[in-house]
């Protein structure tokens, strides 16, 4: 069997003398018999997100698909699934979540490869999107100064901006930055920028200005908010959940000086386990959510812009530009943001980012 088309599912059963019955195919080209696809997740505006494709999806499978999020957050997910595997018992069909975790996933040989010959949704998203096991469904782009307006401004930084913007010896104390044992979205992008050395000796000089690592990336972007902070760093969208869902005295400025590709991405993908009990009904989750009717509710609850170029031009996007004032190095829409960003091989940085954390500890923090 090939695909995820379940109206090919042979769901045969014995009725009195031995005639065999299939189940009623409505319209849709869903099985009369509810498919159930659990899905794990993280919480936050990515519950209001599931909410609403659940109602869609139920509506327009005829009732053919439930899909039943939990969001438990995502190492929690990453360690359930990895017990399921391990007890034999599975129970979920498709992980939500934030990179490095469903890569690992991939690594440890979970997540099976999509089908996309047979997702024709799928298409519709940008060509990044599309890896061999999961499927991007947006990313955070990181590479933004984000700044306290109470103690800088705009006229602070010279244009454009460097990542040298972090050392400034006025910042000393200063800076908020993530811990990478906690959240190590910065260490790829530090070391495909400056090299096996070079990330070592820029994070020793980044360590000098650093009041303290925070374990999340909520926590040094709250700590930015409270003031605690002067500047951090931030990817576009934490720039807009600051200055627009917080109300918090905070922008950004994208650092765009000194290489062609300066930001670093964290996807949030979607996979399929290989152990599924709905793997059929999961692919086609995967490809609805796709779509451009349902990508661009993550824009209408304020998550995210999109990865389906159908859902621009759109206001978020265009407000999460503004509040980065891209505008002032260069960069007038999403699309552009993208250019920006290095192409960084999650899967494979999965499998070797704990020996690089190592280093930072060894050489950074503890030398």
């Amino acid at each position: 069997m090939t695909g995820f088309d379940i109206t090919r599912r042979n769901t045969l059963r014995l009725i009195g003398g031995g005639v065999l019955a299939t189940p009623f195919i409505s319209r849709a080209g869903f099985a009369q018999e509810k498919q159930v696809v659990t899905v794990l997740g993280v919480p936050g505006l990515h519950l209001k997100l599931w909410d609403a494709w659940t109602k869609m999806i139920a509506e327009d499978s005829q009732g053919g698909i439930e899909v039943r999020y939990d969001p438990l957050g995502y190492a929690p997910a990453f360690a359930k699934i990895k017990t399921e595997a391990d007890s034999g018992r599975n129970t979920t069909d498709l992980f939500y979540g934030d990179a490095p975790y469903p890569e690992r996933l991939v690594q440890d040989g979970l997540i099976e490869a999509i089908p996309y010959d047979s997702m024709p949704g799928t298409q519709e998203l940008a060509s990044f999107a599309r890896g061999s096991h999961t499927l991007e469904m947006f990313r955070t782009n990181w590479g933004v100064v984000g700044y306290n307006t109470n103690y800088l401004s705009l006229d602070t930084f010279e244009l454009p901006v460097s990542w040298e913007a972090f050392l400034n010896p006025k910042l000393k104390g200063r800076v908020g930055w993530v811990d990478p044992r906690g959240f190590p979205v910065w260490v790829p992008i530090f070391v495909e920028l400056f090299g096996e050395q070079g990330w070592i000796d820029f994070a020793k000089r980044l360590h000098a200005n650093v009041g303290t690592y925070q374990a999340r990336w909520i926590d040094s972007r709250q700590a930015l908010q409270r003031g605690d902070t002067a500047i951090s760093l931030y990817n576009f969208s934490t720039t807009y959940i600051s200055a627009e869902v917080d109300k918090a005295s905070v922008r950004g400025i994208p650092i765009t000086k000194d290489a062609p590709k300066t930001f670093g991405v964290l996807p949030v993908s979607i996979g399929a386990l290989k152990a599924a009990p709905a793997k059929e009904a999961a692919f086609k989750v995967m490809d609805m959510i796709s779509t451009a009717k349902y990508a661009k509710v993550m824009m209408d609850v304020g998550l995210n812009p999109s990865n389906n170029p159908a859902n621009y031009p759109h206001p978020l996007a265009d407000k999460t530009l503004a509040l980065n004032s891209a505008d002032k190095v260069g960069i007038a829409s999403w699309d552009q943001v993208q250019e920006h960003t290095l192409p960084i091989d999650w899967v494979n940085w999965a499998g070797k980012l704990e020996g690089y954390v190592k280093q930072w500890e060894d050489k950074v923090l503890k030398a």
